[in-house]
């Protein structure tokens, strides 16, 4: 590789560093200017030979709105009375489910039935709503959403079994902030049988192809995800195969950027043994009242001369 530098007429040519001279009586400047080639050029083999650094994940694709993936009654920041009030209130939504099927029945004990599992299911609903407070560990913390909130920090849960899948609204400081769908995986399901034909699919609603990043724990992954975005909300299909379900996450980007402050306290492990328990574990019981042992002389026994 030859380099030319101003006031040089002949070049000096470098091979990984290596100065090829052209005679005695050169000018210092020539043997300065060929010297800083090479390093110039050793040090653009060696940038070369290093591995490339890992490449930082993109933003999830933005796509027009995901409005649509949330009733319309439903918005951000409702809180879990208003929640539970779009479901159970006269012509709710329970209200709507029912109406068709009560209205093919005649007056008797049909329709009792079926007003009476409707109003179980009201009740059933309003019940669900769990706060994760301090010191009250719960259920969810052995099921797939345990990474989904936190305790001590304002946040609570609330479920309800509807349209063929569970549904979990997520609240922060008793506002709405996320909506956790389980949908099955089936081969005649709206997602497809398998987590692939989810993202497939939802690709082809959104027009646009999803963020992948795989489970990885110190992301905080512990699956493999798929996501999107628009100007309100952020989406997550979430890959729970091995349970034949796709989670579908959608959460509110503004209470999602602000989690870190939003959770102050942060996550501790519910079912961890109390500090003074573990040590005492680790180390063992002592009885400091116990006798010690007598002490005994290393010369006892030795006959005298």
């Amino acid at each position: 590789m030859a380099f030319f530098y101003p006031g040089i007429e002949r070049p000096c040519n470098v091979r990984a560093g290596e100065v090829v001279w052209y005679g005695a009586g050169m000018k210092r400047v020539l043997l300065a200017a060929c010297l800083a080639a090479g390093a110039l050029f050793a040090g653009g083999m060696i940038a070369d030979a290093a591995p490339p650094r890992a490449a930082v994940a993109a933003d999830p694709p933005t796509v027009s709105s995901l409005s649509s993936l949330m009733d319309r009654d439903i918005h951000w920041g409702m809180s879990h009375t208003e929640v539970t009030d779009v479901y159970n209130k006269l012509n709710g939504l329970f209200d709507r489910e029912y109406a068709p099927l009560l209205a093919k029945l005649q007056p008797g004990v049909d329709m009792q039935q079926l007003e009476a599992d409707r109003d179980n299911r009201k009740a059933n609903f309003e019940r669900s709503f769990t706060p994760f407070s301090a010191g009250s560990p719960t259920g969810y913390d052995v099921g797939a959403l345990h990474l989904e909130y936190t305790y001590n920090n304002g946040e609570a849960i609330q479920r309800l079994f509807k349209d063929g899948k569970n549904r979990f609204f997520f609240f922060m400081k008793d506002r709405l902030w996320k909506i956790y769908d389980e949908v099955p995986l089936k081969s005649d399901g709206p997602l497809g049988g398998t987590f692939q034909e989810a993202v497939t699919k939802l690709n082809t609603l959104f027009s646009v192809p999803a963020r992948i990043r795989a489970a990885d724990a110190s992301q905080g992954l512990e699956r493999t995800e798929a996501d999107w975005q628009d100007g309100r909300s952020h989406l997550r299909a979430v890959d729970r195969s091995n349970e034949h379900i796709v989670g579908m996450v959608l959460e509110d980007r503004n209470t999602l950027g602000n989690l870190a402050s939003l959770r102050a306290n942060k996550p501790v492990d519910p079912f961890a043994l109390d500090p003074s328990i573990a040590n005492l574990t680790r180390k063992g019981v002592s009885d400091p009242n116990a006798a010690h042992a007598p002490v005994v002389d290393a010369g006892a026994g030795k006959k005298k001369p």
